[in-house]
């Protein structure tokens, strides 16, 4: 069985948690990290209880000597990594115009820097190898534009981008990329996002767009399928003798993401801003209130 390093591990409910879960479940060496190991008490215990192979390791993509400490304790201890699984990221709310320059920056080297540059480092450890599977989950943001997520949206995209030039680049050298894109699942992730950070300011003209993207996504994300469908999908895309660049979970995502490649720019906008509730927004109308909902 293989040798698996997975980022973003500490929420119970995430996709890493789970992933690594997944992974070790189907009898790999699993390597969970995360920013702060006291978080992964819970994935302890379940490994614990149920004599799974994990091990949780401190780690914080942003810093590039923390992205190469974890890859030599692994090869140190292993001496290989067969599975990279990027899965590490950050949500980010609010109209472009409102978010503070570090919360751009910060989405940006969470989600596409750090990736890129751990990446980076494992590369070597694959093509010396003569093989390995890279997995980049992403988000169906990554394939269109979202309203009050454009920073999130062009984090996404750009991750896109990268694993799929990078999937022709490495091919020669054995190395497998996949791309994995959700749609709404019920990870908590919005809402833990959205307390643990000030990312936007108060401005007049996008107050009430803002407070409603944030209520229309965490509702949607209440309201989203089991994410256990990503992590066993991560598990298919890493294993699976017939690789594929992009995956997309579940049910809902599969039909989004083929309405998106059959609908005209227009159409689609506006079938957006009517599922966001935002048709107030664009037609320039006043915001809504409690008493009109």
């Amino acid at each position: 069985m293989g040798i698996v390093l997975i980022t973003g591990c500490s929420r119970a409910t995430g996709f890493g948690q789970l992933t690594a879960l997944a992974f070790a479940r189907a009898g790999h060496s699993v390597y969970a990290t995360m920013r702060n190991s006291e978080r992964g008490k819970s994935l302890l215990d379940t490994t614990a209880a149920q004599g799974l192979n994990v091990h949780v390791l401190d780690h914080d993509v942003t810093d590039p000597a923390s992205n190469r400490s974890v890859v030599s304790v692994i090869l140190a201890r292993e001496g290989k990594i067969d599975v990279l699984v990027n899965n590490a990221g950050i949500g980010v709310f609010g109209a472009l115009e409102t978010l503070h320059d570090n919360t751009i920056r910060s989405v940006m080297e969470t989600n596409f820097f750090g990736t890129v540059d751990l990446t980076r480092a494992v590369l070597p450890v694959m093509r010396e190898q003569s093989g390995g599977r890279i997995v980049f989950v992403t988000s169906l943001a990554g394939r269109f534009g979202v309203p009050g997520e454009t920073a999130y949206s062009a984090s996404k995209f750009a991750l896109e981008g990268l694993a799929e030039g990078l999937a022709y680049e490495v091919k020669r050298f054995g190395i497998q990329i996949s791309l994995i894109e959700p749609g709404f699942f019920d990870t908590g992730m919005s809402a833990e996002n959205t307390a643990a950070q000030d990312q936007f300011s108060s401005n007049p003209a996008y107050d009430a767009f803002n407070a409603q993207m944030v209520a229309s996504t965490e509702a949607g994300e209440n309201a989203g399928e089991n994410p256990q469908l990503v992590a066993d999908m991560v598990v298919e895309a890493a294993t699976t003798q017939a690789p594929e660049l992009r995956w997309l979970p579940g049910k809902v995502a599969p039909a989004i993401a083929a309405a998106h490649k059959q609908t005209e720019d227009a159409q689609w906008h506006a079938g957006m801003i009517d599922e966001l509730q935002l048709r107030w927004w664009v037609e320039g109308e006043s915001a809504p209130t409690v008493a009109d909902e």
